[in-house]
């Protein structure tokens, strides 16, 4: 997705490397943030704005997000 872009991979690697620095100390669980967990729905439709252009992209971001925000919810009870 990034090669259709012209977006070099080296954008990733911050938030790689905060996710793997996280993960160090505390569980994959806790060290989730962002607007799935949140179920942040302005967030999200910015998302799914930028997928337009890619229907399989679009359709795993809204159930990956859907389930983070269920399991989280679950959880948190």
């Amino acid at each position: 997705m990034l090669k259709t872009k012209n977006i070099s991979f080296d954008v990733l690697k911050p938030l790689i490397l905060e996710t793997a620095l996280k993960v160090q100390e505390l569980q994959p669980f806790e060290a989730q943030t962002g607007p799935a967990v949140r179920f942040d729905k302005n967030v999200i439709d910015k998302h799914l704005e930028k997928l337009a252009d890619a229907e399989e992209y679009l359709q795993l971001y809204e159930m990956i997000s859907k389930s983070i925000f269920e399991h989280h919810k679950k959880l948190n009870g």
